[in-house]
């Protein structure tokens, strides 16, 4: 207790002292906090459920892959259940009734020609009548379908369509219409339903569904009295392992696909995200922590004068730090609430999750940005602190006063390692294809940053010292003391050097990476895509038959349809069998006859002719190395709706970017998805056919068609890079977040250095110096730290992109291609940052009068 009141007293003392800790620790907390917010709201949040909302349990087949040793992995599309589960459903004791719910996708036009869609964008989705007592629905006006060709519509969708009770609905399961009639429109308890809604008799639901053998869910209502927890065990415990069972908020997730996909997407965001943001945390929380001690260097010496042991001073700076950073870290991780959700507003605004997907704000993860946080600062002034309480006390008295550039053995080591290593995996893009290289060579570059943040002092050394003789013959008397101050005090100079690299540097080749492969999937797509017209879905789908009637056009050589979804690879790591890991990959279907004539894969082994039924697959390479498999081995594949296959690879292929990692016969791939359409035919011309004509008999052909357009090849193209343009944002906003966590704590650094020599410019003016010489001795300063920083980022940026360019050229580039408005408003910025930070400090300082200054204590 004495410790922690002699503690609590220097901290009191010594409130500006301890500012600059406060507000890392403070920042850094806020961060983990959000981070933290993010990734229990992926595992607990979700989108409220509507048409399930009045279900007591909601049960449906088990959605996720079991895997070894390793978390559950969603299988990317909805897994039906088999139809003959609905009567034991209902006969587990407590179900009053179980009712069966049949969804599926289709495309509705309005009286105008338009499509309607729903809040999100998405497309209708149909059911049976049965299904609004789970809602519970209600009939606003007119009945509910009791004909084959009679539907009712939400009171959105009707008004949207223009449509009225009586009048003929048209709309397509697939891109071939019918007409309906409009007996009914429905409301949802409150609200209005986040996507259109469509209700059939339940027998022509469950024909038009395309399985009719397979529900989409089972609502269960309950009996009265039966609690809903112990009913959802009850199903489970009578059903087994093979289905799921929903209550609470967790039925939207069986609702709505995209909710599980948010899910997942905000899991691994947050998870990859955080674990960068909890490394440069505690980067920073070091290296101010650090900064802090090295300017407290005179009174430690002094207590190790005065007899003080080396366990008296770490306990005395250990209780300091305790004090601080529960200070700090508390309120901060509290202020991850208000961060959480202006995260939240940026996903939804680019479209990486849902408007109406909630969070979870249990308070959990501010407790472990707390503990984190101490538990950082704890560690990093131990570090820091163990060379100041190590050396004797007269060495400690002499070496408060000039500054040490040395560094330890082990220190030096460790940097040299880094930075070896750090190099190598800038290289790995080379021989690893695809994203895995990639992502290896981005994240090389915050291992530079590490081995430059310890190796700095040498670094920013040899820099001054090739600095240092231009600032004496130019600087005049400013430029002089400038070139002195720096190279005596590099210790300093690195302090403010490394944060404005680890600014500039995770933010540049992080943004330039992402751009760079939205940029080679474009190319891929591009130059993939050799065929004359692409015929595409603007609603749920294309008709499978659809590609055989654009066959019998004349002028038609090829027709090519092209169908997409999702594929999970399992596999052992290492050959360990009970050590196994799970990917998901893009898929695509396509029919390989004649397949070179409108898509060309770039196929570096095997061939896509032996691309025919279930027993066959193409990897892109980087699919291939990701899963350790080569061409003639058989892989544990999963498709869309748990499918699972062991195939043979039959080719390798480049361009997996722009086409898609896992490419499959297309029959393979559309009878295991839930919307079982098409997302586009490929068409090519026949010999001297005019494109221009072809596409106009086209146009003609597919007038009466619903939710059928002609597209080019950019079209494709463009679509192909929308999933990698979206990650991209994704990054850019967490990279602007942690780009302003690091810009706070290097204003923080540069002005807790700044304002502790005050003593000397005192000194400076008392020997004749006036303020403005001062100032620009400092502005020389700041010059040289902005430069050598600018001038170490490049360096440090230089290889990682060199490694992707490379890699995604496959060698033909060299010169790698940054972001430039990125390169160009992150130099900017970190310019501004630093001058201000310097700049106006020295002008607060050099307002007091000499002699009062110099008498100040440090």
């Amino acid at each position: 207790m004495i410790v922690f009141a002699f503690a609590w007293s220097t901290v009191k003392s010594r409130r500006s002292g301890f500012a600059g800790a406060f507000i890392a620790l403070f920042c850094g907390a806020a961060l983990l906090s959000a981070c933290g917010f993010l990734l229990q709201s992926g595992l607990l949040a979700g989108i409220s459920p509507e048409r399930y909302a009045g279900a007591s349990v909601v049960v449906a087949a088990d959605q996720k892959l079991a895997v070894a040793e390793s978390p559950d992995s969603d299988f990317g599309d909805h897994v039906p259940l088999d139809a003959n589960r609905l009567a034991e459903i209902a006969a587990v004791p407590g179900v009053a009734r179980a009712v069966p719910d049949y969804s599926f996708r289709l495309t509705l036009a309005g009286k105008s020609g338009a499509l309607v869609r729903g809040e999100e964008g998405g497309t209708p989705s149909g059911h049976g009548r049965s299904s609004v007592a789970l809602g519970p629905l209600f009939v606003r006006d007119g009945a509910l379908p009791t004909g084959r060709y009679d539907v009712a519509l939400d009171r959105d969708a009707a008004a949207a369509g223009g449509y009225a009770i009586g009048d003929q609905v048209r709309l397509a399961v697939g891109s071939r219409p019918a007409s309906y009639r409009l007996t009914g429109i429905v409301d949802p308890p409150s609200g209005s339903f986040r996507e259109p809604v469509v209700l059939f008799t339940d027998e022509v639901a469950r024909q038009l569904s395309g399985k009719p053998s397979q529900l989409y869910a089972v609502g269960v209502l309950a009996a009265p009295g039966v609690d809903r927890a112990d009913l959802a065990d009850a199903i489970e415990q009578r059903l087994g392992d093979s289905v799921t069972t929903a209550t609470g908020d967790d039925r939207g997730k069986l609702e709505f696909q995209d909710s599980s996909a948010a899910s997942g997407l905000l899991m691994a965001v947050a998870g990859s995200f955080g674990g960068i943001a909890a490394i440069v945390a505690m980067f920073v929380v070091a290296g101010t922590l650090g900064l802090s001690i090295q300017q407290r260097r005179r009174e430690f010496a002094l207590l190790r004068a005065v007899a003080a042991t080396p366990r008296q001073v770490h306990r005395m700076i250990g209780a300091e730090i305790l004090i601080v950073s529960l200070a700090a870290s508390v309120p901060g991780a509290v202020l991850g609430y208000a961060l959480v959700w202006l995260l939240r507003a940026a996903f939804v605004r680019i479209g990486v999750i849902p408007a109406d997907y909630g969070l979870s704000l249990l308070p959990v993860p501010i407790v472990v940005a707390v503990l984190l946080s101490v538990l950082t600062a704890r560690l990093a002034g131990w570090m820091s602190a163990r060379r100041a309480v190590k050396i004797r006390p007269v060495e400690a008295l002499g070496e408060s006063s000039v500054e040490t550039p040395q560094l330890g053995p082990v220190r030096t080591l460790i940097g040299l390692v880094l930075l070896g290593g750090g190099l190598v995996m800038c290289a790995v893009p080379v021989f690893v294809a695809g994203e895995v290289g990639t992502i290896v060579a981005a994240t090389s570059s915050l291992v530079l940053v590490i081995a430059v943040a310890l190796l700095g002092p040498r670094i920013v050394q040899g820099a001054l010292t090739l600095v240092g003789p231009v600032l004496r013959r130019s600087g005049g008397a400013s430029g002089y003391l400038a070139a002195a101050n720096l190279t005596q005090n590099s210790r300093r100079v690195a302090g403010a050097v490394v944060p404005l690299v680890l600014a500039i540097t995770i933010m540049v080749v992080q943004v330039s990476v992402g751009a760079a492969q939205v940029k080679e999937a474009g190319r891929q797509a591009d130059q993939g895509v050799v065929a004359d017209l692409v015929v595409a879905g603007a609603g749920a789908g294309l008709s499978p038959g659809l590609v055989d009637e654009i066959r019998a056009v004349p002028g038609v050589q090829t027709a090519t349809a092209v169908t997409r979804g999702p594929a999970t690879i399992r596999y052992t790591d290492l050959g360990d069998d009970a050590a196994q890991s799970v990917l998901g990959f893009p898929a695509q279907g396509v029919d390989a006859t004649n397949l070179a004539s409108t898509l060309d894969l770039d196929v570096r082994h095997g061939d896509l002719g032996r691309l025919e039924g279930p027993g066959t697959v193409a990897l892109s390479e980087s699919a291939a190395q990701q899963t350790r498999t080569g061409l003639g081995r058989q892989v544990e594949l999963f498709l869309g709706d748990g499918t699972r296959l062991t195939p043979e690879v039959v080719a390798i292929y480049h361009n997996g970017m722009g086409f898609g990692d896992v490419t499959l016969p297309r029959d393979v791939l559309l009878d295991h998805l839930s919307t079982r359409l098409d997302d586009s035919v490929l068409v090519r011309a026949g010999s001297g056919v005019d494109a221009g004509a072809l596409a106009s008999a086209l146009t003609q052909r597919f007038a009466g068609d619903v939710g059928v357009v002609l597209a080019d090849r950019r079209t494709m193209a463009e679509a192909q890079q929308a999933g990698l343009d979206l990650n991209r944002w994704t990054n850019l906003i967490l990279l602007a977040a942690l780009f302003g966590y690091v810009a706070i704590n290097v204003a923080n650094s540069l002005v807790m250095s700044t304002t502790a020599r005050r003593r000397e410019f005192a000194l400076l003016r008392l020997v004749g110096l006036g303020r403005r010489q001062v100032r620009r001795m400092m502005l020389v300063e700041a010059a040289v730290v902005i430069g050598v920083a600018l001038v170490v980022s490049a360096v440090l940026c230089l290889p990682p992109m060199v490694g992707v360019t490379v890699g995604l050229s496959e060698g033909a580039k060299v010169i790698p291609a940054f972001s430039p408005v990125t390169t160009a408003l992150t130099a900017g910025g970190v310019v501004l940052l630093g001058l201000l930070s310097i700049m106006l400090p020295t002008r607060r300082v050099l307002r007091h009068r000499p002699v009062d200054a110099i008498g100040l204590r440090d």
